[in-house]
């Protein structure tokens, strides 16, 4: 993996980004757009979620690896919204980038963000794993269309299980494809014990994406 940092402009957006051996531009690749947890002061912030986590875990996807700097103080705010619409925007157009194979992922307020863009933009990404995030407000009576895994550590002190669970169940009565896996003994700031279990998502996302290729 090739990792450099990089400024979308005019808006100074800045972004990290992995991109797979031996891409060359020529075939098209999935896109794993990585949201980081809270906390935005340090220039380049999301290099964090994707050197310490996502990175590792997903480098088996062969995918260009995406983790933008979340421009307001949350990544439901309508301006870092509107800014991560703009970037796979950007993206699309400037990569080889397979639109039939783009999976978002977030970690805590990441994980949340992964909730809110899923639930608001279903027509962007082909799957979703939200690790340790609690569930956006627009989860609730969204007529679900992506595929997405949830991972949650049942000691988590931060964000409660309870209600991922509720928002997976719910989501399953109405016919959603969704899966929770629950863990044990990780808490929620030890964030590279995740790395093995956001591993594991590989062959539920290779099994979505394989009449994709």
């Amino acid at each position: 993996m090739n990792i450099e940092q990089k400024v979308l402009l005019p808006g100074d957006q800045r972004y990290t980004i992995a991109t797979p051996t031996g891409y060359t531009g020529d075939k098209p690749v999935p896109l794993v757009l990585a949201l980081h947890f809270a906390g935005h002061g340090t220039p380049f912030y999301g290099r964090i979620i994707l050197e310490e986590l996502v990175e590792p875990a997903l480098r088996a996807l062969e995918a260009l690896i995406v983790a933008p700097d979340c421009t307001a103080e949350t990544w439901s705010d309508p301006h870092s919204e509107a800014d991560v619409l703009t970037l796979l925007d950007y993206l699309s157009n400037n990569y080889a980038v397979d639109a039939e194979r783009v999976l978002i992922t977030g970690y805590s307020m990441g994980g949340n963000g992964t909730w809110y863009m899923a639930a608001r933009h279903a027509d962007r990404f082909s799957a979703a794993v939200v690790v340790s995030g609690w569930p956006s407000p627009e989860v609730e009576g969204v007529d679900w269309k992506v595929p997405i895994y949830v991972i949650h550590s049942r000691q988590d002190e931060f964000v409660p299980l309870e209600a991922t669970q509720y928002a997976v169940n719910s989501l399953a009565e109405q016919g959603a494809e969704i899966k929770l896996v629950v863990l044990d003994g990780i808490t929620h700031f030890e964030t590279h014990r995740f790395i093995e279990p956001l591993h594991s998502v590989v062959p539920w996302v290779e099994g979505l994406w394989q009449d994709k290729v």
